[in-house]
C-alpha cells in the first residue's frame, strides 16, 4: 500500500491508521517532518498518536548548542556528531550514513528526557501577525502563495523579509524543505520551545515482512538518517494546508523507501456541467475565441457518444471554456482532469487550467502535459484557489497546442480532494526516507516592495506559446511520482564489505593494485576508497555495488573490466548521495592512423562492460534542460524558464548561446551556478533560477525561439582525472582563414589533439543502463571506440538498454556512440563542450533506436580541422589521418545521423558545423563495412520536434539541418574519405519502399516510380543560422511545420520531389545578431528555387521581414518592411524572399515549382533572378526559361491562379502573352493570370536535331556561369527562335522573334494555346527528337514547324527499357490527320501538314517512359491519352502511375526523365541544305488563321472582338478521361436498370453492406437524383446491382459511371465487377481518384472469359476508406462492337 497522494506541499497528514508524514516539494511522501513546512503540534500528531522523531536515538546527547553556519559548503560534510565528538556539527543538510559504519554513527535525537538548548534565534508559535498579506496563514506558519511552494526566495517578498521569514530564521528552527533546499516561512515568536514526544526506538534486528498494511523496519545494514545541521531542540507547529498547483508534467521526488498505498479519499460531485458533452447543445461550454469553433462531434469520444472538437484556433490559449464561478471554494483543493485527443498533429503541449480572477490579480493554475500520441490522453492535476483577495470570476478551459492544431476534449471533471483517514503513528524506518539535501542556496534577489516586481512585467514566453508553427514536444514527467524506493541493490542481504578484510584473500586492496572481486560475491562499497587502484575486474558471477553515504564516496581507478555487474542504485531506487568515480591514465604514444593502440585496451582508463552489466541510477532531476521564458540580459542574476524544475543550489548549469557564431575561440555559452529556484514566479513562467553570479551575455527568448538551459551537475559522476585528461596542445586562438561575413577567425588546425579522458564501453553481449550520471572529462581524442559512453556491436541484444537524464561535458571525443546496436533509448541528456560528433550513429547500420529530448551544445571539430569553405558547392575531400581518424569530424555537429531508420524526437542542437548532420553512406563503414545495405536510402521512422541554432557558420550551404556530405572508402583502400560538399555520385540518396539490397542484391538499383519513399521531417525549428535553415543536396523529402528565425536563408533543397508545408521563415526578428563579423554581410533570403531537375512544392508558407528594404517598395512601402543594411541585425542589399537561380546556360529549369497559400509580413524585395556571374546581363537560358505555378496567386499577390514566367526582355513576348499580364520589376518576372484562358498551363520539351551542336553544351558552349568571352561574344548564342502561334506574336509585334533557341534547346512555356512555332536559323531539321516532355493532358501542347513543300514525314514515339508483349507496346507510329483541329483533339498520335503553308503540326503529349500502349482500356496494347491520374497497369502497384509525377498537398507536377528516356522522333524526307542536318529551301513560317472573322487575337490562346471585350471565342476542351469514346456503340441499350437512380425506389440496386445506401436529391450528375453511399465500415462497401444473365461471355462491353465525394477532398475509387465461376471469383474494374469538387467519370471495358461456368455477376462501387461518403450516378454497361 503506497503513500497518500500529496496535496499541499509541506502538508502534514495522517494515512491509513499507521503512517503520518508530509508531502515534500516534489509532492512526494515523507514519513518524517524533516523537509515539511508544517509539523505536528506539541507532542501529538493530528490523530492524537505519538509523533515520530526524524532522528533515531542511540545515546543521550551531551552536546553544547552550536551556532548555525552562515553557508553550507558544496563538498562532503564533516562527521556527524557523536558522543565521542559532541561538538562536531554537520556541514550539510540532512542525509544518510550507513549504520554499519561506527565512526559515522549519528548522535542521539533530542528527547523530552534529555532536551538540548534551543537555537540561537528561538522561534515558537505565536499569535497571527498582521503582515502575512497574501500568504496562506494558519497559526504560526506563513507561506506566500506567490512562492508556489513552501519557503524559497519568495519568502523575502513578505514585509517580514529574510530576517523573520526565511533562511536564517528557519535554519535556526530546523524546519527544512529539503528537496529544493529552501525553507518554510515561519513567523518569529517566543523563544521557549514546547517539549516533543519520545521517539520510537530503532529495531535491533532485521524484522520479517509483516502481512499487515503497516510497513516493517529495514534491516540493520541499511543506513539511517544522519543528524542534520538543525539544533538539538526541535519546535513543533500546528499544520496548515499550503495552497499549490500540481501540474501533471512536474516531476516527482526521488522515491522514498516506504510501501505504497491507495488513497482513501473519496471524490465529491463533479463541479462541471455537461462534462462529457452528451447534451443536445454545447452549453454551458463555449469557445473562448472568435476565429474558430467548438462543436459537438459524434465521430470521436472518450466515453459516451460525443466529444467537443476545437478548430480554427489562432493562438495557443484558444480552447473550450465553462464558467464555474460559485462552484469552487477558496482554500480547498480540487482534482482537475479531462481527456484530449489530437486531430491534425502527432504531439502537442496541453494545459487544463482555471482562470482565477480576483480584484488584485489574475492567475491561471492548472495541469500541464505534453501529449505525444494521437490516442485519447488524460490530463490531470490538483489546484487550490488561494484565499488572498476577492474572487470575482472563475472559469475552466483547455489550452496549449499551437495555432492551427485541432483537438477533441471529453470527460472534464473537477472534484474536491477529500482528506486522508487518520493513521496510527508510523514506525521509524532504518531506511532512508527522503532525498539528501543539497548545498544551501544564496539569497535570491529581494524584490521591490509591493510584490514580485523583481521579474518585471514581461513579456514572458510560456511553454505553450514558445513556437509559432512547429510543435516542439517535451519529455513526459517521470513515472513513479511518490512511489517508495524498492529494489535497492545496496540494501539486499548477503553483501560483502569492500573495507572488511574478510572479503579478501589477503588484505583490503592497496594503492596501485589491480583488484579482482571474489567469485560469486556481491561486494558493497559504503565508504570512500582513499587509494588510487589499478584495474578492477568483476567476474561474471560477481557484482560491485555502491552504497549511499552522506559523506559521499570517491573511487579512483585505472580502469574496470565488468564481466559481472557494476551497480549504483536501480530503476526503482535512485542513488541519492554523491558518488565520484575517477579514471586515471596518460595518453599512449603508440596510436596509429586507425585510432588503435596496443596500450589503449578497453580497460585502459575506461570501464569495459565485457559481457556484464553496468547499471547506475543517479538522482532524478526533471527536466534535465528547458528553455528561457524571457531574454536574459547581460548583468542579470536570474533566469526565467518555461518549465517547473527541481534543480538544486550549487549545481552547475549551461546557458546556451543565441549568437550566430559558436566556436572554441568565440562563443557566448555560459556555465553558471544555481543559487536558488523559485517556482511559478509569475504567471506563465515555470521557474526562476537564481544564480551565484551575473549573466555575461544576452541570451534571447522571444515568441519564435529561446535559449536552452541545461543541468550539468549530477550526484553520480564518472570522470577523467584532472592531471592526465586535458589536451596538452590547446588552440592558441591566433589563426585566421577564409572570411565569413567580415571575420577571418578560424581554429588552428591540428591542435587540441591530445585530450584523453575516461570512457565507458559496453560490448561482447554486455548491457548498459545509465541514468542520472554526470560524465566529465571523458572521451579520448582520435582513439577508436573510446567515447564517454559506447554501445559496441550489440546488435539486437540491448533493446532494453538506455542512457538517459545524464550529462556529458568537457568531452574530448563525442558524447554517446550507438555502434552496431539497435533498439536502445538515448533520452533527456545534456551535452556541452564536446570535440567531434556528439550523439553518434557510428557505422550507418544502427536502426530502431530512439534519440529523444537530448541537448547538444558547443560542438568542436576534432583536432580543430574544420570544413571551412565559401559560397560554392564543392569542398575539398578530407582523408583519414592520425589527427582525424574519422574525416567526417571536420563537420562535427550535435547529431550524426547516418541512418534515418530511427526515432529522433524533441532534440536540440546548439553550435557545431551543423546542428543535425545527415551524411550520405552508400555502404556502412567501420566494423560493419561488409554488410550489404545502403544506409543513405533507409527510410525515416520519426524525425519530429527537433531544433538547431547558432550553427552553419563555416560554409554558406552548411545548414542547421544538413543532408549531405559523403563518407566512403576509396576503391582499394581501407582509409576513409569524406566529401563535405555536394557529391553527385557518392552523395546521392534515394529512399525507397523496396530494399534493393535485399530484393536484387544491388543497393544502387533504380527505385521505380511506385517504389519511391520520402524522408519526412516534422515540427523542426532553426534560428540564428548564418546559412540555410535546412539544406538537402539529395533525397526526396517532405518537410512539414518548419520554422526558421534569424537566418541567412530559410531553406534550400536540390532534389526531384521535395514538399514543404506549413513553413515560417522570419529572416530578421529584430534581435541583435551577435557574431564576430557583420550581420549586414549576411543575406535575409526566404527560399531559393534551384535551376534544373527539381520538383518542389511549397504550401502554407509565411515569410516575415525577408528581403532587402532599400529601393524595393513594389509590394510594400512600410518603413519596417524587410531589412536594411544596419550593422546590428541588417542584411545584404540584394536580399530577397524568393530567389531563382539564373546564372547558367547549361542547367536550366523544366516545370519544377509550385506554391499555394503564401503570406508575406513586412517583407522587402520579393523576387530576384539571381545570376551571381553577370547579374542577368547578358541573360542566360535559365534566366529566360524561369517558370512557376502560383496555384492560388498568393505568391505573386494576384490572389488568383497565376503562372509566373521570366521577365527578362530578351525572352521577347514568350511570357508577355497579353495586355493583362503583370510585370514585376524586382525579379524581373511576368505574372500571367491562369483563368484568363480556357486551358492554360505549363509545358516543357527538349529539342535535339544535331548531336554535334547539342553535345557542346557544358564543354565548349553554354556553360554553368560564364556567358561571354573577353571580346563579348556569347558562349551560348541563339541558333533559332520559338514563339507563340498567331499574329499577336509575329515580327511586327515581337521583333525579337520570340524565345531564343540555343544549343541547350530546352523550352518551357505556356500551353493550351494555339501552339508553338519553331524556326531554326539553318532551316527545318531533317531529324528532330523531342524528349523530356512535361505537359498535362488537359492543356494541349501544339508544335508547328515550317518545311519545304512536298516533305513527307515519319513520326514515331519510342519507349525506353521496353520489351514488346501482349500487354504493352514499345513504339507508336503517328497517323496523318486532315486538320489542325483533328490533331489538337487527338490522342496525341497524329500529325497534319498544312498544304497551304507547308507547316507540320503535331500535338505533343507526355506518354509513359517504358511503353507506348497498354491494355487499360482495351484487350490489346493501345496508345491513348494518359493523364496524371492514370495508373500503370504493367505493375499493379497502386503507387505507380503511368506518367511520372510528384504530388504533394493536392498539387501535382509532371516529371520527365533524364538520360536514356522515351522520345518522339520526327524524320523529314527533304533535300538536305548547305548545312548538314537541315532541309534545303525551308520556307518562312506562316501563321494559320487563329481567329474567326470579327475577332482578333488578344492572347496566345484567345480571340475576342477586341482587347477589352468579353465576347471571345473558346476552344473546345479535350476529353478529361481517356480514351476519346467512339462516336457510337454497337449496341446502344444500357444493360443496367435504374442507371440514374431516378426511380421512386433504389431497386434493383442494393447496398452490399448494412443500410447506408440511399437515394439523394441534393446531388446529381444528371437528372434530379443520385445515390449516396454512407455509414461505410470497409473499403468494399458500396452500391451494387446483379447483372447475371444480361452480359454474354466472350463479348466486350464498355462500362462507366460518374462519382463525387462528400466528406473528404480526394480518394481512391473503383467501379468493379464481381465475376463468380466454379473456378473462383474475379474482381476486374477501373480505378482512379475522385474529389469533392466535381463529378468524375470512370470508364473501362470488360470481356468475361469463356472458360468456366458463370454463376454470378454483379457491378458495384468500392474503394474509399471507411466512413468516406460518396455519390454515384449514371451507371452504364453497353456492348462495345467497336472492339469485337
Amino acid at each position: 500500500i503506497g503513500p497518500p497522494p500529496c496535496g499541499g506541499i509541506g502538508e502534514w497528514v495522517t494515512f491509513h491508521d499507521t503512517m503520518e508524514g508530509c508531502c515534500d516539494a516534489h509532492l512526494g511522501w515523507k514519513n518524517t517532518y524533516v523537509g515539511c513546512s508544517t509539523l505536528p503540534e506539541g507532542t501529538q500528531s493530528p490523530t492524537g498518536k505519538p509523533t515520530p522523531s526524524p532522528i533515531t536515538p542511540t545515546t543521550d546527547p551531551t552536546t553544547e548548542p552550536t551556532k548555525q553556519p552562515t553557508a553550507l559548503p558544496s563538498k562532503a560534510p564533516t562527521l556527524a556528531p557523536t558522543t565521542a565528538n559532541p561538538s562536531k556539527a554537520p556541514t550539510q543538510s540532512p542525509t544518510y550514513v550507513p549504520t554499519t559504519l561506527p565512526s559515522k554513527a549519528p548522535s542521539a535525537s533530542p528527547t523530552t528526557a534529555n532536551p538540548s538548548p534551543g537555537p540561537t534565534q528561538s522561534l515558537s508559535p505565536s499569535t497571527t501577525p498582521s503582515y502575512c498579506m497574501s500568504g496562506i496563514l494558519n497559526k504560526s506558519v506563513c507561506c506566500p502563495s506567490s512562492c508556489g511552494r513552501c519557503g524559497g526566495s519568495g519568502c523575502s517578498q513578505l514585509p517580514g523579509g529574510v530576517s523573520q521569514c526565511c533562511t536564517g530564521a528557519i535554519n535556526g528552527a530546523g524546519n527544512y524543505c529539503v528537496d529544493f533546499s529552501d525553507v518554510a516561512c515561519i513567523v518569529p515568536g517566543p523563544s521557549t520551545p514546547p517539549p516533543t514526544a519520545s521517539p520510537t526506538a530503532r529495531p535491533t534486528a532485521p524484522p520479517t515482512e509483516s502481512p499487515t498494511e503497516s510497513p516493517t523496519a529495514s534491516p540493520s545494514s541499511s543506513p539511517t538518517l544522519a543528524p542534520t545541521n538543525s539544533p538539538t531542540s526541535m519546535l513543533t507547529f500546528t499544520p496548515t494546508k499550503f495552497p499549490t498547483i500540481r501540474p501533471t508534467s512536474y516531476p516527482a521526488a526521488s522515491p522514498t523507501s516506504f510501501p505504497t498505498s491507495q488513497p482513501t479519499s473519496s471524490p465529491t460531485a463533479n463541479r462541471v456541467l455537461n462534462p462529457g458533452f452528451e447534451d443536445a447543445a454545447l452549453s454551458p461550454w463555449y469557445p473562448n475565441f472568435n476565429s474558430g469553433t467548438a462543436t459537438l462531434d459524434a465521430s470521436q469520444s472518450h466515453s459516451g457518444s460525443r466529444s467537443v472538437l476545437v478548430t480554427g484556433r489562432t493562438a495557443g490559449w484558444n480552447g473550450v471554456e465553462q464558467n464555474v464561478f460559485g462552484k469552487l471554494e477558496v482554500g480547498v483543493q480540487y482534482q482537475l482532469s479531462c481527456w484530449v485527443k489530437l486531430k491534425n498533429a502527432s504531439s502537442s503541449f496541453f494545459k487544463l487550467a482555471l482562470r482565477v480572477t480576483k480584484d488584485t490579480e489574475k492567475k491561471h493554475p492548472g495541469a500541464l502535459m505534453t501529449v505525444m500520441t494521437d490516442e485519447w490522453t488524460k490530463i490531470e492535476g490538483t489546484v487550490t484557489v488561494d484565499t488572498g483577495g476577492t474572487l470575482t470570476n472563475l472559469a475552466v478551459y483547455v489550452e496549449g497546442p499551437a495555432a492551427g492544431i485541432e483537438y477533441w476534449v471529453d470527460d472534464v471533471e473537477i472534484v474536491e480532494v477529500a482528506t486522508m483517514n487518520s493513521p496510527t503513528s508510523a514506525p521509524v524506518s532504518a531506511k532512508p526516507t527522503n532525498a539528501p539535501t543539497t548545498k544551501a542556496p544564496t539569497k535570491a534577489p529581494t524584490p521591490d516592495a509591493g510584490g514580485p516586481s523583481i521579474y518585471g512585467d514581461g513579456p514572458f514566453v510560456s511553454l505553450a506559446a514558445s513556437s509559432e508553427v512547429a510543435t516542439i514536444p517535451r519529455p513526459p514527467p517521470p513515472a513513479g511520482a511518490g512511489r517508495l524506493r524498492t529494489g535497492c541493490p545496496h540494501e539486499q542481504g548477503g553483501l560483502m564489505d569492500w573495507h572488511d578484510v574478510a572479503t579478501w584473500t589477503n588484505n583490503v586492496p592497496n594503492a596501485g593494485e589491480d583488484v579482482t572481486l571474489p567469485e560469486n560475491s556481491k561486494v558493497v562499497i559504503a565508504l570512500g576508497v582513499d587509494e588510487e587502484l589499478g584495474v578492477i575486474t568483476i567476474p561474471a558471477s560477481s557484482e560491485l555495488i555502491f552504497a549511499e553515504n552522506a559523506a559521499g564516496i570517491a573511487f579512483d581507478i585505472a580502469g574496470m573490466d565488468v564481466q559481472g555487474a557494476l551497480r549504483a542504485g536501480s530503476e526503482t531506487c535512485r542513488y541519492l548521495t554523491d558518488l565520484t568515480m575517477t579514471l586515471h591514465g596518460s595518453r599512449p604514444n603508440d596510436l596509429n592512423i586507425y585510432g588503435k593502440s596496443p596500450t589503449a585496451t578497453t580497460t585502459y582508463k575506461g570501464i569495459s562492460v565485457n559481457g556484464g552489466t553496468i547499471s547506475i541510477h543517479g538522482k532524478r532531476y526533471y527536466p534535465t534542460w528547458t528553455r528561457l521564458a524571457q531574454t536574459a540580459p547581460a548583468g542579470q542574476k536570474y533566469l526565467l524558464v518555461q518549465e517547473q524544475l527541481d534543480w538544486e543550489p550549487g549545481q552547475e548549469i549551461v546557458l546556451t548561446t543565441t549568437a550566430v557564431h559558436d566556436s572554441r575561440n568565440w562563443h557566448q555559452n555560459e556555465v553558471l551556478t544555481v543559487s536558488s529556484v523559485v517556482l511559478n514566479p509569475v504567471p506563465g513562467v515555470g521557474a526562476a533560477v537564481h544564480l551565484t553570479s551575473t549573466v555575461a551575455h544576452n541570451h534571447i527568448a522571444n515568441r519564435g525561439y529561446q535559449a536552452e538551459v541545461g543541468l550539468l551537475s549530477r550526484n553520480v559522476k564518472v570522470q577523467g582525472a584532472a592531471d592526465d585528461s586535458e589536451p596538452t596542445d590547446p588552440d592558441p586562438g591566433t589563426c585566421t582563414d577564409r572570411y565569413h561575413y567580415g571575420s577571418s577567425l578560424a581554429p588552428c588546425a591540428e591542435t587540441d589533439t591530445t585530450g584523453f579522458g575516461g570512457h565507458i564501453m559496453v560490448h561482447s553481449g554486455g548491457k548498459g543502463y545509465l541514468e542520472g550520471v554526470e560524465l566529465y572529462r571523458m572521451g579520448q581524442t582520435n582513439v577508436l571506440g573510446r567515447y564517454p559512453f559506447h554501445w559496441h556491436m550489440l546488435e539486437n541484444g540491448c533493446e532494453d538498454c538506455y542512457f538517459k537524464d545524464n550529462s556529458i561535458h568537457r568531452s574530448f571525443y563525442r558524447c554517446i556512440s550507438i555502434h552496431g546496436t539497435h533498439g536502445t533509448l538515448v533520452s533527456e541528456n545534456v551535452a556541452y563542450d564536446v570535440s567531434g560528433y556528439c550523439y553518434y550513429l557510428e557505422d550507418g547500420v544502427e536502426e530502431d533506436n530512439t534519440l529523444s529530448f537530448n541537448l547538444a551544445a558547443h560542438i568542436h571539430p576534432v583536432s580543430n580541422i574544420v570544413a571551412n569553405s565559401g559560397g560554392g558547392q564543392i569542398i575539398p575531400v578530407f582523408k583519414q589521418s592520425k589527427e582525424l581518424i574519422l574525416p567526417a569530424d571536420v563537420t562535427a555537429s550535435g547529431f550524426y545521423l547516418t541512418n534515418l531508420h530511427n526515432d529522433f524526437i524533441g532534440n536540440a542542437a546548439s553550435g557545431g558545423w551543423s546542428g543535425f548532420a545527415l551524411p550520405v553512406l552508400h555502404s556502412p563503414v567501420g566494423s560493419n563495412k561488409n554488410i550489404n545495405m545502403r544506409p543513405a536510402n533507409r527510410n525515416t521512422k520519426t524525425f519530429d520536434g527537433n531544433t538547431a541554432h547558432s550553427t552553419g557558420w563555416w560554409w554558406s550551404h552548411a545548414g542547421a539541418f544538413y543532408s549531405g556530405g559523403s563518407l566512403y572508402y576509396p576503391s582499394g583502400s581501407d582509409r576513409l574519405e569524406y566529401n563535405a560538399g555536394r557529391d553527385q555520385s557518392k552523395g546521392r540518396r534515394s529512399p525507397c519502399l523496396v530494399d534493393k539490397c535485399i530484393t536484387h542484391n544491388n543497393c544502387g538499383e533504380y527505385c521505380q516510380e511506385g517504389e519511391r519513399a520520402w524522408y519526412k521531417l516534422t515540427n523542426s525549428k532553426v534560428f540564428m543560422v548564418a546559412s540555410p535553415g535546412l539544406n538537402s543536396w539529395s533525397g526526396r523529402m517532405e518537410v512539414v511545420s518548419f520554422e526558421a528565425h534569424d537566418v541567412e536563408l530559410g531553406m534550400e533543397a536540390l532534389e526531384s520531389g521535395f514538399g514543404i508545408d506549413n513553413l515560417l521563415v522570419e529572416c530578421r526578428s529584430g534581435e541583435s545578431w551577435a557574431m564576430p563579423g557583420s550581420p549586414n554581410q549576411a543575406n535575409a533570403n526566404g527560399f531559393f528555387w534551384y535551376d534544373t531537375g527539381q520538383e518542389h512544392i511549397i504550401t502554407n508558407a509565411k515569410f516575415r521581414n525577408c528581403g532587402s528594404r532599400n529601393g524595393y517598395s513594389f509590394y510594400d512601402s512600410s518603413s519596417t518592411r524587410g531589412c536594411d543594411t544596419n550593422s546590428i541585425n541588417g542584411c545584404r542589399a540584394q536580399s530577397t524572399v524568393w530567389g531563382l537561380l539564373t546564372h547558367s546556360d547549361q542547367h536550366t529549369p523544366e516545370i519544377m515549382q509550385a506554391t499555394r497559400n503564401i503570406t508575406y509580413e513586412d517583407c522587402g524585395r520579393r523576387f530576384k533572378l539571381s545570376d551571381y556571374a553577370n547579374n542577368n546581363s547578358p541573360s542566360s537560358v535559365s534566366g529566360r526559361n524561369q517558370n512557376w505555378l502560383d496555384v492560388d496567386g498568393t505568391a505573386s499577390g494576384l490572389d488568383e491562379p497565376t503562372i509566373i514566367g521570366s521577365g527578362l526582355s530578351d525572352a521577347g513576348k514568350w511570357w508577355d502573352v497579353e495586355s493583362d499580364t503583370v510585370h514585376d520589376p524586382d525579379g524581373p518576372l511576368t505574372f500571367i493570370k491562369a483563368n484568363n484562358g480556357p486551358e492554360r498551363g505549363l509545358g516543357h520539351i527538349r529539342l535535339r536535331w544535331k548531336n554535334s551542336v547539342h553535345n557542346t553544351v557544358g564543354s565548349t558552349s553554354c556553360f554553368n556561369g560564364p556567358k561571354q568571352d573577353t571580346a563579348g561574344n556569347p558562349y551560348c548564342p541563339p541558333i533559332g527562335r520559338i514563339r507563340h502561334v498567331g499574329p499577336l506574336f509575329d515580327a511586327s509585334k515581337d521583333p525579337s522573334g520570340g524565345l531564343p533557341i540555343t544549343a541547350n534547346s530546352e523550352v518551357p512555356g505556356l500551353v493550351g494555346g494555339f501552339g508553338w512555332a519553331l524556326s531554326l536559323y539553318d532551316g527545318a531539321p531533317k531529324n528532330l527528337r523531342i524528349d523530356q516532355v512535361e505537359v498535362d493532358s488537359t492543356t494541349p501542347l501544339m508544335l508547328a514547324i515550317s518545311y519545304p513543300k512536298g516533305t513527307s514525314f515519319s513520326i514515331t514515339a519510342h519507349a525506353a527499357y521496353c520489351s514488346q508483349s501482349t500487354t504493352k507496346s514499345c513504339t507508336e507510329v503517328f497517323q496523318e490527320a486532315d486538320s489542325i483541329q483533328r490533331v489538337r483533339f487527338s490522342q496525341g498520335n497524329t500529325y497534319y501538314v498544312d498544304p497551304a503553308t507547308n507547316v507540320l503540326w503535331i500535338r505533343i503529349i507526355q506518354f509513359p517512359q517504358t511503353y507506348t500502349g497498354d491494355t487499360l482500356y482495351s484487350q490489346t496494347a493501345q496508345w491513348h491519352l494518359w493523364d496524371n491520374a492514370t495508373m500503370n497497369p504493367q505493375t499493379g502497384n497502386p503507387n505507380d502511375y503511368a506518367l511520372d509525377r510528384y504530388s504533394f498537398r493536392g498539387i501535382t507536377l509532371p516529371k520527365s526523365k533524364f538520360g536514356y528516356v522515351n522520345y518522339l522522333e520526327i524524320t523529314a524526307n527533304c533535300a538536305e541544305g548547305s548545312v548538314s542536318g537541315y532541309c534545303a529551301n525551308t520556307p518562312v513560317y506562316i501563321d494559320p488563321q487563329v481567329c474567326s472573322p470579327g475577332y482578333v487575337q488578344v492572347s496566345y490562346d484567345k480571340c475576342c472582338v477586341s482587347v477589352s471585350s468579353t465576347d471571345c471565342e473558346s476552344l473546345t476542351r479535350p476529353p478529361t478521361a481517356p480514351p476519346t469514346p467512339p462516336p457510337t456503340y454497337g449496341q446502344t441499350s444500357n444493360l443496367v436498370d435504374n442507371p440514374g437512380f431516378e426511380s421512386v425506389s433504389l431497386s434493383p440496386w442494393y447496398a452490399n453492406y448494412g443500410t447506408g445506401v440511399t437515394i439523394d436529391t441534393s446531388q446529381s450528375h444528371s437528372g434530379s437524383k443520385s445515390v449516396l453511399c454512407a455509414d461505410r465500415t470497409y473499403t468494399w462497401n458500396g452500391v451494387e446491382q446483379n447483372l447475371l444473365g444480361r452480359l454474354d461471355v466472350g463479348v466486350q462491353y464498355r462500362y462507366s459511371c460518374w462519382v463525387k465525394l462528400k466528406n473528404v477532398s480526394s480518394s481512391f475509387f473503383k467501379l468493379a465487377f464481381r465475376i463468380t465461376k466454379g473456378t473462383g471469383k474475379e474482381y476486374p474494374g477501373v480505378t482512379g481518384t475522385i474529389t469533392n469538387t466535381e463529378w468524375t467519370k470512370f470508364e473501362g471495358t470488360i470481356v468475361i472469359s469463356t472458360t468456366g461456368t458463370l454463376t454470378g455477376l454483379e457491378i458495384y462501387a468500392e474503394g474509399p476508406a471507411a466512413n468516406v461518403e460518396y455519390w454515384v450516378d449514371d451507371v452504364e454497361v453497353v456492348q462495345d462492337d467497336i472492339f469485337v
